[in-house]
């Protein structure tokens, strides 16, 4: 297995998002990065921590300057602080590309706000000087205990908020949406809750339902739905490889699992759906020929798989850290799909279904920017070094007692 082989896709990957990212110094959307390639006016703000995550990639392997890349991170923090309206300190999901403001009436989104601090944070730490003090500023805004509730002597983060009684996910009353009482992709949230409320810190990690699954033989925690990107996106900046927590739990070996189960689970429905292979794997949320959809393994909560055939590249390529050989050959596989292999690396999904062939025409900056991250955790690890290094998360990781073994 030749790592080296990925350094054509990781360059694509961070041109890609040099490329669809606003850099326009006059403009005051500069370092917003869009959701995805055919919507060139809304920015994710989800999108633009990969995007910042990216720079610390181009750095280390050659792509950019040290220079121009702690600019770039210092004017986006900036737009951060300054352009971007916030609730508390937390970001809108959505935000028009030029002018920073909310697109349209989306939700103020604890886990879009935490993928956009976990970029802030890995930029904070390697470039350090103008970009830790504004990076401190905006970390230090985020109020975390306006989002924390208790129901049931439990404690819990909302997930979402929306002021606007027509607005996203609202129904009737506008205010807090529902709220993070299982296992998802919300573990950095709580080193990030630790800094300045460790005891509540502490609760909400304790407090949230852990929902047991068995592959081969061994117990992992599943997600509701069983989607393979919540397990990822985590894992994309926290290096928890024989980490474990005082319940003897390791969320990387627990993605380790749910991927194999993933796997498992494509290989069991492969008579129906012949897209599906040891290599092309993973229900995942993703663009498919009937637009944007979130798939479900089994097992979930629904207990019914969810799924048109369509496989996202993240998928395996998200998964590196964990099933690296299998990653690597999912890597070749895809390469050897005539027109999948665009400009900025693997365009966002593929779908082999009734003998046609269906390529997304579509890159979506978060598919994009966890591939990017994951092939970085197996190669120089750049992201995970200033992540890991930053005083929030060593803190948070004493708060939590998450500890190696």
């Amino acid at each position: 297995m030749d790592l080296s082989n990925l350094d054509d896709l990781q360059k694509r990957i961070f041109n890609y998002f040099q490329t669809y990212t606003n850099l326009d110094e006059n403009s005051k959307g500069f370092g917003l990065s869009l959701d995805h390639t055919q919507r060139l006016e809304v920015a994710s703000i989800a999108s633009t921590g990969f995007y910042l995550s990216s720079l610390v990639i181009g750095v280390d392997n050659g792509y950019i300057t040290f220079e121009k890349a702690k600019k770039q991170a210092y004017l986006t923090l900036k737009t951060l602080l300054y352009n971007v309206p916030n609730y508390h300190g937390f970001f809108f999901h959505f935000l028009d590309f030029n002018t920073a403001e909310r697109y349209k009436k989306n939700e103020i989104s604890t886990i879009d706000t935490s993928l956009c601090l976990c970029g802030v944070v890995a930029v904070s730490s390697y470039f350090k000087d103008e970009v830790e003090v504004l990076a401190n500023q905006i970390m230090e805004r985020v109020d975390w205990k306006h989002f924390i509730f208790e129901r049931n002597n439990k404690k819990y983060l909302h997930m979402a908020f929306n002021p606007n009684k027509d607005g996203d996910y609202i129904k009737d009353i506008p205010g807090f949406i529902h709220q993070w009482d299982m296992f998802a992709e919300q573990l950095m949230m709580y080193l990030f809750v630790a800094d300045k409320n460790p005891k509540e810190a502490l609760d909400l990690y304790n407090d949230f339902d852990r929902m047991k699954a068995t592959h081969n033989h061994q117990d992992f925690i599943i997600t509701p739905g069983n989607t393979l990107f919540v397990y990822q996106f985590p894992l994309a900046f926290l290096d928890l490889e024989n980490i474990y927590d005082q319940q003897g739990i390791s969320w990387f070996e627990n993605a380790r699992l749910a991927t194999l189960n993933h796997i498992k689970c494509s290989l069991d429905h492969q008579h129906i759906y012949k897209t599906f292979s040891k290599t092309f794997f993973g229900f995942t949320a993703s663009d498919t020929p009937n637009g944007y959809r979130v798939f479900h393994a089994l097992p979930n909560v629904f207990d019914k798989l969810r799924t048109d055939g369509t496989v996202s590249p993240s998928s395996a390529l998200g998964s590196f850290p964990f099933t690296k050989e299998i990653s690597y050959q999912a890597y070749l596989d895809m390469k050897d799909i005539d027109g999948l292999y665009g400009p900025y690396g693997f365009y966002d999904a593929f779908n082999l279904e009734d003998g046609k062939k269906w390529i997304s025409p579509r890159y979506y900056g978060i598919n994009q920017g966890l591939i990017l991250l994951m092939i970085d955790a197996v190669k120089k690890r750049s992201v995970y070094k200033a992540f890991m290094s930053h005083h929030t998360i060593i803190n948070g990781m004493e708060v939590l007692k998450w500890k190696r073994k």
